[in-house]
């Protein structure tokens, strides 16, 4: 380095100088350009900012202090190990690797996904799932760093490539289960076939129950009677699954029969309960109801109901279920008809002895 007057200690505190001007100008800089990204509705510029700051700061600090290593070298011809250029060269690839590693931690703590996503169980799924992502893409970084550093410092990494490679074999086949639960966790986020809080059953498997919780391996699942079903989310991808809480409405679908001596009564008992069905607001009137004779079965002629309800709730779904029956009934017994029941009838024969 050329400078007019030579004099060690005047560079030292030109340099010093230097580096401090350039320090304050970056973060001068940088604050300003971070006030303006605020005013975005983007966050990535911001996440940019964030990962380059820190990272910034040590680039300067460091860099200074190689430039006075190399004025004194040069200046008393001393001898290094090193090669100055091939450390510099270090550093910034370290510089950059960790500027990355930063720029993940920031996206992951931020969350931008979550405001855009409609359940708890969607958050908790996909929070689940980007933290093994980012912990990945992580090792990812660190190990293309190490093997850039290896190269350079003049090791070679042809055998570790290879082992790497056959070990890297030996572990997806370690992990083979553990990976399908994962990217079974993955489809079930993308697909979303249930979210928690969800009611579920598989007619392929014996399960049926309430959500509770979606992860990144397990699906947990609460039966009726309280046990919890631990389902590795692999078992999603080859099996039928029923959400019955996303059914549009509830179903009314009874047979009854009244007795072969009321088979004359059954057309009015039939037009007045499809009449009673029509008439009922808690009926959907946009599924056509459905009341028909259907069979002549052992011991009573019957006819079958079938109406959909409007609420899709269990309770008030019963409660309507419930007074569509009772009035149903009241209908028989005005036409003074009677809901048949199985009967036998046994003949007996008179023997007299003669």
């Amino acid at each position: 380095m050329n400078i007019l007057i030579d004099s060690p200690y005047f560079n030292l505190i030109f340099i010093s100088l230097i580096t401090i001007f350039i320090f304050i100008i970056k973060n001068k800089i940088l604050s300003i350009i971070l006030k303006i990204s605020e005013k975005t509705n983007t966050i990535y510029d911001e996440l940019v900012l964030f990962s380059i700051k820190t990272p910034s700061s040590y680039l300067i600090v460091i860099g200074y202090l190689f430039i006075v290593l190399d004025y004194f070298i040069k200046k008393n011809n001393f001898d290094l190990a090193f090669s100055l250029p091939s450390a510099l060269f270090i550093l910034i690839t370290v510089l950059i690797a960790w500027s990355l590693i930063r720029a993940l931690n920031y996206y992951l703590n931020l969350k931008p996904f979550i405001k855009n996503l409609s359940s708890e169980d969607d958050s908790t799924l996909i929070t689940e799932t980007y933290e093994i992502i980012v912990r990945i893409s992580k090792i990812i970084i660190i190990v293309i760093t190490s093997l850039i550093l290896m190269q350079e410092i003049g090791l070679s990494i042809s055998g570790l490539l290879a082992f790497g490679g056959v070990g890297g074999l030996i572990v997806g086949l370690a992990a083979k289960d553990l990976l399908s639960n994962f990217f079974g966790g993955m489809m079930i986020f993308f697909d979303r076939p249930f979210r928690v809080g969800e009611f579920i059953k598989s007619p392929d498997r014996n399960i049926e129950g309430i959500v509770e919780k979606i992860g990144w391996r397990l699906t947990v699942v609460r039966t009726f009677s309280k046990n919890v079903l631990y389902i590795p989310n692999t078992a999603f991808s080859s099996i039928i699954v029923e959400n019955a809480t996303r059914m549009s409405n509830r179903r009314i679908n009874e047979t009854i029969g009244i007795r072969y001596d009321d088979l004359s009564k059954m057309s009015n008992i039939i037009s007045d309960v499809r009449n009673l069905l029509d008439q009922n607001v808690d009926i959907d009137q946009a599924q056509k109801t459905k009341v028909y004779f259907k069979s002549f079965s052992a011991s009573s002629c019957d006819f079958f109901i079938y109406a959909f309800t409007i609420t899709k709730d269990w309770d008030e779904f019963l409660r309507i279920k419930q007074d569509v029956l009772l009035k149903v009934a009241d209908i028989i017994s005005k036409h003074e008809a009677e809901i048949a029941y199985p009967t036998t009838s046994v003949l007996l024969k008179h023997v007299t002895n003669d």
